[in-house]
């Protein structure tokens, strides 16, 4: 059965009213400013490219080697970034860590108007790849850990509905203005994310483990409603006990924890804990699974592929309606998550995407031997739903994923090490497309894309638990024990 593989303990919720909802969407809103940059910041090297490849007509322009390394180098210092911001959040907590991930993003929206040759171009896409390196796993670990586990997944589902929402601004803006006014407008999106950051809490869990139990009160009572402390003490003591299983609890003004020393090598150390390499296996494996069936190494270089299986004409609105059919996806994932959970979505998703890959090759083969005769229609439903399915679930589940799978005492380092690997992982991928499109065609890159989502289904199936509705410290203890289904 789908729902076969299950953490075995049930949560009794504690009830709040729609004010805790609604104060809890606030927080997640603000914050998903950052991602909606983040969507921005992954769609304009397909703008630049699409602008300055091979184009004579304009100031300057790129060749495909320059196209390629601009489409990919964005991701070289997202690992950096995203390790750094392990160390941040331990250090300074979640919130100001998201704050200061919009300090590179300005520089590099800033590089990228000012651009006249391609070495501006790959210093605007190390700054955005670093802004989004700081920015990813703070704030899937601040969602994480301020959201009840019956909100988890929806708020979650808001942030990922962000970044795709930024990429389609991101095109809209792109079919309307030239580059450098699209790189000029993106720069107010971090400035307005800094004003509303800093009106949500710090993460409770964070405070706690610091000895701020005061602020901890404080930001509870936020978070839930803007409710009187009574109300929130049995989750507060709640709390307490998870961060004191953990060993993360500290004294106030003290950045060492009780059972723990806080130096870069013991951090290290943590990963040898099955409660943390386990679920980063399990990420790592998601995240190679969903950009192979949801053609993340080709999004850079998409208007290729659309000339290349006949989408000659309307390119910028075919971009467009790319990412609203994603945005669209996405936004049904927050609608469903909590009847579907995200197991069920997963291996749906990812069962759909791989076979519209294999549909997508046999068309290709089919069109290149004059099988049939080519039309726009298909292939145009063909990516549609590829970018539709995945924004319903394979996209987007496991940056969920990543800020409620680590155990507390290594949640920051962890989910900075993890997105900071999948940002790698992307980057090889994209670096490398083109060269396997060339030995392979496009057709059979297809169609390995395909075998590559059936063997990721078939480990799903065996090993992927659910975790919606779970606690943190009831994900942690899974994790921890030898469950089979994490052999």
């Amino acid at each position: 059965m789908i729902n076969e593989i299950k953490i075995d303990c049930e949560y009794t919720p504690i009830k709040y009213g729609p004010m805790a909802t609604l104060a809890q969407s606030l927080a997640t809103i603000a914050q998903s400013c950052l991602s909606i940059g983040l969507g921005m910041e992954l769609a304009i090297p397909a703008i630049v490219i699409s602008h300055l490849y091979g184009n004579d007509k304009s100031d300057f322009s790129i060749s495909l080697t320059e196209a390629s390394w601009y489409g990919s180098i964005l991701f070289i210092f997202h690992p950096f970034g995203c390790f750094l911001s392990g160390v941040l959040q331990e250090r300074f907590g979640k919130k100001r860590c998201m704050i200061f991930a919009n300090v590179p993003s300005i520089v590099g929206w800033t590089l990228l108007y000012f651009a006249h040759s391609s070495p501006f171009l790959y210093a605007s896409a190390l700054f955005m790849g670093f802004s989004i390196g700081v920015g990813a796993g703070a704030v899937h670990a601040y969602i994480g850990e301020i959201t009840e586990p019956r909100l988890r997944g929806s708020m979650s589902s808001i942030s990922n509905s962000a970044s795709l929402f930024g990429s389609l601004l991101g095109f809209i803006l792109g079919s309307l203005f030239d580059w450098r006014t699209v790189a000029l407008l993106s720069t107010l999106c971090p400035i307005i994310c800094v004003s509303l950051i800093i009106f949500i809490p710090e993460s409770p869990i964070w405070l706690i483990a610091k000895g701020k139990n005061d602020k901890a009160e404080k930001a509870i009572c936020w978070l839930r409603g803007w409710v009187d402390p009574e109300i929130v003490k049995p989750e507060l003591i709640t709390l307490f006990h998870y961060i004191e299983v953990s060993g993360t609890i500290g004294n106030e003004g003290s950045n060492f924890r009780a059972n723990d020393d806080n130096s870069l090598l013991s951090k290290l150390a943590l990963f040898k804990e099955p409660s943390v390499y386990k679920p980063l296996k399990l990420i790592l494996i998601y995240f190679f699974t969903s950009y192979s069936v949801n053609l993340s190494p080709g999004k850079p270089f998409i208007g290729k592929i659309m000339t290349e299986v006949g989408l000659r004409d309307y390119q910028s609105i075919y971009l467009i309606i790319f990412s609203v059919v994603q945005t669209i996806g996405s936004v049904i994932l927050i609608l469903t998550i909590r009847r579907f959970r995200k197991r069920f979505l997963t291996l749906v998703t990812i069962s759909i995407n791989s076979a519209l890959l294999l549909l997508f090759s046999v068309y290709i083969i089919a069109m290149k031997n004059n099988y049939i005769e080519s039309t726009q229609w298909i292939p145009l439903i063909i990516i549609c739903g590829i970018y539709f399915s995945g924004g319903c679930g394979a996209a987007c589940i496991p940056w969920m994923l990543i800020g409620e799978v680590f155990p507390n005492k290594s949640r920051g380092i962890a989910t900075g090490v993890c997105a900071g690997m999948a940002y790698l992982l992307l980057f090889t991928l994209t670096k490398s497309y083109l060269t396997v499109e060339m030995i392979l065609s496009i057709e059979y890159t297809m169609l390995l894309f395909g075998c590559i989502g059936i063997f990721g289904l078939i480990y799903f199936y065996n090993y992927l638990p659910e975790t919606e509705n779970k606690t943190l410290l009831e994900i942690e203890e899974f994790f921890a024990s030898n469950s089979k289904a994490q052999r």
